[in-house]
């Protein structure tokens, strides 16, 4: 029973795999191996091809490393995304993530972050991150997050500005099968000086574990700027289907 329903998973996948919207938000609170100790690497990616009155061609590639001591956890993730229409470059993007996580106790820690992110397609040139906070385990299934962040962005028209924000997010995992379950995370980033610029997302991720190593994950993302770069929309959505592998 378990091998159809894996069967159908990977068919669904497949499926689903042609009608991505738009690139995956990272999900750091659902690819980080929390309270695991030792060293994790995961490689996760989907290549899209069709071919026909258009050629269209989608790479996707992202690896995330773990290492995680008694009361220090390091976690890193890289992503880099392309998108091309006959041959011509239509969306790209590329994320690198770092994190620190000094543990104090099974319910509080201390992290500390930086982010840099270039998407010339979603109208930024580039953004920077840089952010401290605590962390706070309210059970096992169930995290939040609360600090401050300071955001560098230049737009396409290497306008920059920066601004100081309140990081503040929520994790909520639901074991739904034995093999699957539904994480949702929802992030909200205040500026300090008016609330009303701010900047929210939503993710809603399925995972199918195939085995212990290997897992299919269908995900929605919708992310809201209520001051975006010029041009560019305050509301984007999302979907994508990821597989990923992990050694450990």
């Amino acid at each position: 029973m378990l091998l159809k329903i894996n069967k159908l998973i990977f068919l669904f996948a497949l499926i689903f795999s042609e009608i991505i919207l738009s690139e995956s938000i990272i999900n750091v609170e659902e690819l980080r191996r929390d309270s695991e100790k030792g060293l994790f690497t995961t490689i996760a990616g989907s290549l899209d091809i069709s071919r026909g009155n258009r050629n269209r061609d989608s790479f996707s590639f992202q690896t995330s490393v773990d290492f995680n001591k008694d009361n220090l956890e390091t976690f890193f993730v890289a992503k880099r995304s392309i998108k091309k229409i006959n041959n011509n470059n239509y969306d790209s993007s590329t994320l690198l993530h770092l994190r620190l996580n000094f543990l104090f106790d099974n319910k509080y820690s201390f992290e500390t972050y930086t982010q840099y992110s270039k998407n010339p397609f979603r109208k930024f040139n580039k953004r920077e991150l840089f952010g401290i906070g605590s962390r706070f385990n309210i059970n096992k299934s169930n995290k939040a997050g609360l600090g401050l962040l300071n955001e560098d962005e230049e737009d396409l028209t290497l306008l920059k500005d920066n601004t100081i924000r309140i990081g503040a997010y929520i994790h909520s995992e639901f074991k739904l099968d034995e093999n699957i379950y539904f994480d949702l995370t929802a992030y909200y980033q205040p500026s300090i000086s008016s609330f009303d610029d701010y900047k929210a997302t939503l993710i809603g991720q399925f995972d199918f574990f195939i085995n212990e190593n290997f897992k299919i994950s269908l995900q929605y993302n919708t992310f809201y700027d209520s001051k975006p770069p010029i041009t560019a929309v305050r509301k984007e959505e999302g979907m994508s289907t990821l597989f990923s592998y992990t050694f450990n």
